[in-house]
């Protein structure tokens, strides 16, 4: 594993306070490092966002938002956080309040190097022993508790199949009656695929390791109800969950990340369609092994099935077989890998029937046809895709196999280019209706990356992603300018107060919405005023 320093981000409105944490505590002994400072909760809230920090150490009073308040967010939000408060106040209940939501210790002003130091250097060791435990191959771990638990993943395998038989061995199990039960439903699913190095890892480790993920995303994650975690039968993660409240692609995210960060390696998930009734958990899963290939293809961490078809279209998705895989690759738009994927499909009819140059004609009109079918699946109309029956005609007067794999080259190209142009217009529209949507919501103070994902229900990494490469901008650094532009237009209007400009805005932080505005903009809120007047 490849060893990080601990990132410890500072919260206190008192400057002096903030400076006095950075000189009086050996940081680098302690094998941390200071990364960020905030003045608020508001502010350290942008900045865990961006940062993630290991750690988090807050003031209890602060304006606007204080560490009560920051450390409830922290908590439903960010599991790997650590938060520790210093505070100058003694009142039993504010101990009482800070542990009861999770807060990892809890020491008075004024500060004393000493104590703080141990007390770092025992969470320090609690996170490293937290972290260590999913990859240490001595501890003996529990897959199979007993026969309950043996079942309950044989009924789970059972379900992603469509294979139900022997319903009886399982209707005793909880898991049975959480996801026959029709109320139970939307259902989500996810598959995440751990790539080890063969030459480090014997099978044995890599089942081991495996087994240890499932236990650590069930006991991580234990407060939620109906989430299930198991091997399938390519060895790889699949979770389960029919909790309404629980949004699956960041729940996905925050596992992918975890599994990569202590496992130093590459972790890929795909996220199936919902499933609104039993028979769809099967589809859902062949969806996410699909969006799980897509990974692979496109070198994305997490990759959502959104621009999958209809779930109602019931067309062969076995994930091992040559054809899905070429028309994944074109419906991503990546011709020169679909173009080689093309040519091995012709390849094995040419060894097939070698001296039947029209049984080669028929595989490359099947193959041609069967991937013009699936793009018109997806809503690409058949006139745009400039195929039709007319199109075969010169392909069947050929006379040398060459010039048939020629053909079909080009036309899968032709193919790929129009995907490749449909998925960036299907980009940009929706870019744009994000965009049209902080324009009318940047006012709303709980707007952040992650809420935006939810209300277009796209996974947080990648819209990031999507949104600078569109824009050229985080999203941060993009709202941030934006609600500082909304400032500069209310202030050409009325000379309002830092105050009441930051609440009009969405920052209700002033001095945090002061440096922003100078971030923004190059100079002070009053030097900007003085100029305007």
């Amino acid at each position: 594993m490849t060893h990080k320093r601990l990132k410890v981000l500072l919260v206190d409105d008192e400057q002096n306070t903030r400076n006095l944490l950075r000189l009086c505590i050996d940081w680098e002994s302690l094998d941390m490092e200071v990364i960020a400072d905030a003045t608020s909760g508001i502010e350290a809230l942008n900045i865990i966002e961006e940062v993630k920090p290991d750690i988090v150490l807050t003031d209890i009073e602060m304006p606007y938002m204080d560490g009560i308040t920051l450390s409830k967010q922290i908590m439903e939000h960010y599991i790997d956080i650590s938060v520790v408060i210093i505070t100058a106040h003694e009142q039993f209940t504010y101990a009482q309040q800070a542990v009861s939501i999770g807060v990892s210790d809890f020491i008075l002003k004024p500060i004393d190097a000493d104590i703080i130091t141990t007390t770092l250097k025992k969470l320090s060791d609690k996170i490293v022993e937290k972290r260590q435990k999913l990859i240490q191959q001595e501890i003996s771990f529990k897959y199979i508790k007993d026969n309950t638990l043996e079942l309950r993943n044989k009924f789970l395998y059972g379900l992603i199949n469509g294979n139900l038989s022997d319903m009886d061995l399982f209707n005793h199990l909880e898991v049975t009656k959480a996801l026959l039960n029709q109320e139970a439903y939307p259902v989500q699913l996810a598959v995440i695929k751990v790539l080890f190095d063969n030459n480090k890892y014997t099978d044995a480790k890599r089942r081991r390791i495996l087994h240890n993920c499932i236990i650590y995303i069930e006991e991580t994650f234990t407060m939620i109800e109906n989430l299930y975690a198991f091997l399938d039968a390519h060895h790889q993660i699949v979770v389960i969950c029919s909790e309404k409240n629980t949004y699956l692609p960041e729940l996905s995210e925050r596992i992918t990340a975890y599994l990569k960060s202590n496992l130093s390696t590459t972790v890929y998930c795909g996220i199936g369609t919902v499933a609104t009734h039993t028979g769809e958990i099967a589809y859902s899963y062949q969806y996410a092994k699909n969006a799980l290939k897509l990974c692979y293809i496109l070198d994305e961490e997490i990759v959502y099935n959104h621009n999958f078809e209809n779930l109602n279209t019931h067309y062969n998705r076995s994930s091992d077989n040559p054809l899905d895989h070429l028309i994944l690759l074109v419906k991503s738009g990546l011709s020169t890998q679909a173009s080689e994927a093309a040519c091995e499909l012709l390849h094995d009819s040419l060894q097939d029937s070698l001296t039947d140059l029209s049984a080669i004609k028929y595989q490359a009109i099947s193959i041609l046809t069967q991937v013009k079918e699936a793009l018109i699946h997806t809503g690409v109309s058949a006139t745009s895709l400039n195929f039709n029956d007319l199109s075969y005609s010169h392909l069947i007067s050929v006379k040398l196999y060459t010039d048939i794999e020629k053909y079909v080259i080009n036309t899968i190209s032709e193919f790929c280019q129009l995907m490749y142009n449909e998925n960036g217009n299907r980009l940009n529209d929706t870019i744009s209706q994000i965009i049209h949507y902080l324009e009318e919501h940047y006012s709303d103070e709980d707007l952040s990356l992650t809420s935006l994902a939810k209300v277009f229900f796209i996974n947080p990494s990648y819209l990031s992603r999507i949104f600078k490469k569109a824009t050229h901008k985080s999203f941060t650094e993009y709202l941030v300018e934006l609600r500082v532009q909304k400032a500069i237009n209310l202030l050409q209007l009325t000379n309002y107060k830092a105050y009441q400009l930051a609440q009009m805005v969405g920052i209700p932080d002033p001095n945090y919405f002061i440096k922003c505005f100078r971030k923004v903009t190059g100079v002070s809120l009053q030097e900007f005023k003085t100029q305007l007047s």
